[in-house]
């Protein structure tokens, strides 16, 4: 087989075993569920099993192998970072990719709207502000993601995959972080960006350039979580704007008042900015609210008679 340069990349950090805390990756990994003796922990993806949610240092490059042996290199030259992640059997059977390919009636997907770009046009650039709203009055072990996507519903590609900058709320409070799922069962986040408090403005963009996928989450202060994956031929023909929740169990779960997201810029690869004609919005319990106040504004909201 010949290499290409991130398998060389790769074979050159001789698989150097980057020491990295969960709690600098992924907030919340220490709360792993304990179900039938597997662990298992929260994703914006659902529950999936802990073996197959990668956390890996910002910057981190995802490429699967073009061989059919599903193993997938994830390199960083900048943290002295390389792994290879073999086939992973469990992971593939119990993949999401269902409830992503039919992610409006995703059960998580309480909150959202979406758009699906004209035929045999190619999505470049899908870029929002986020106005972080209120922190949740109540604490009950919730998990509240807010963002932007695409997925290529289109089948195109090697696979099914979403692409997302996603604010997350959870017992450990905001953070940014950017999250590819699924190649091969395998969902992947970059290192979190805390120092994130009600009412900040944070900045998140997806981006498909010369078949390389770049995610960013960005903080106010100029700090990124980075992801960058190989896009494996895969057309990223809808876009969304969402909410998603876990383990809501009263209406003060969820943060009062409106979530923004404003600037919002669609950007075509014939270099087009098109004015999406969003779908009717779908919404939830505890008043919640989804309103296209202009092509790029959006607002979601809960509680917001409390």
């Amino acid at each position: 087989m010949k290499l290409n340069q991130y398998q060389k990349l790769f074979l050159g950090l001789l698989l150097i075993a980057s020491v990295v805390t969960a709690e600098s990756l992924f907030p919340h990994d220490e709360q792993v569920k304990i179900i039938d003796g597997e662990e298992y922990v929260q994703t914006p993806f659902g529950l999936m099993l802990r073996e197959c949610v990668q956390n890996v240092p910002s910057g981190t490059h995802i490429q699967q192998s073009d061989d059919d042996d599903g193993s997938i290199f994830l390199t960083n030259d900048e943290k002295n970072f390389g792994k290879k992640l073999e086939r992973n059997e469990k992971c593939i059977k119990a993949n999401p990719e269902k409830q992503l390919r039919e992610s409006i009636k995703f059960d998580g997907y309480i909150d959202l709207v979406g758009w699906s770009i004209p035929d045999n046009i190619k999505l470049s650039k899908f870029e929002s502000y986020y106005h972080v709203p209120n922190t949740p009055i109540t604490k009950n072990d919730q998990y509240i993601y807010y963002f932007i996507a695409s997925q290529n519903n289109d089948n195109s590609g090697t696979g099914h995959s979403i692409i997302q900058p996603v604010l997350i709320y959870t017992l450990d409070g905001w953070y940014f972080q950017s999250w590819n799922c699924c190649p091969d069962g395998q969902a992947f986040n970059s290192e979190a960006v805390k120092n994130i408090t009600p009412h900040d403005q944070v900045f998140g963009s997806l981006e498909v350039k010369n078949q390389k996928i770049t995610i960013i989450s960005e903080n106010k202060f100029g700090k990124q979580s980075l992801l960058t994956v190989d896009a494996n031929g895969r057309n990223f023909d809808w876009i969304a704007v969402a909410l998603e929740v876990y383990h809501t169990t009263v209406c003060t779960d969820y943060p009062t008042g409106k979530m923004t997201f404003s600037q919002m810029n669609v950007t075509l690869a014939d270099g087009t900015q098109p004015v999406p004609i969003w779908d009717d919005p779908q919404y939830s319990e505890c008043t919640g609210q989804v309103e296209v106040l202009d092509p790029k504004t959006i607002t979601i909201s809960h509680n917001i008679r409390f």
